[in-house]
């Protein structure tokens, strides 16, 4: 397996972990970075499988799962942070 597959995988994992487990128990702040740090590193292990990706493909990448990856996780599993109730929107 290639280097890119596993920074993919780590990555991927990560956020799993960030999103179902702990997105209730640490600060709304900490988890909405973590989760943007791992989508980026998601795309970026992703444009590594590629061969010889764009600077301008893998930035952009790299930016948009930084946006979307932490807002996936809030429109689908719900609020981040110790204070969010369950069933809050």
């Amino acid at each position: 397996m290639s280097v890119g597959a596993w920074v993919a995988a780590a990555s991927a994992g990560v956020a799993v972990l960030l999103a179902i487990p702990l997105r209730r128990s640490l600060p709304a702040p900490l988890i909405a970075l973590a989760l943007a740090l791992a989508g980026a590193a998601l795309a970026v292990g992703g444009m590594l499988v590629r061969t010889n990706p764009s600077t301008g493909e893998v930035a952009f990448a790299a930016l948009l799962l930084a946006v979307l990856v932490p807002a996936h996780v809030r429109i689908v599993l719900g609020p981040f942070g110790p204070g969010a109730r369950e069933g809050e929107a």
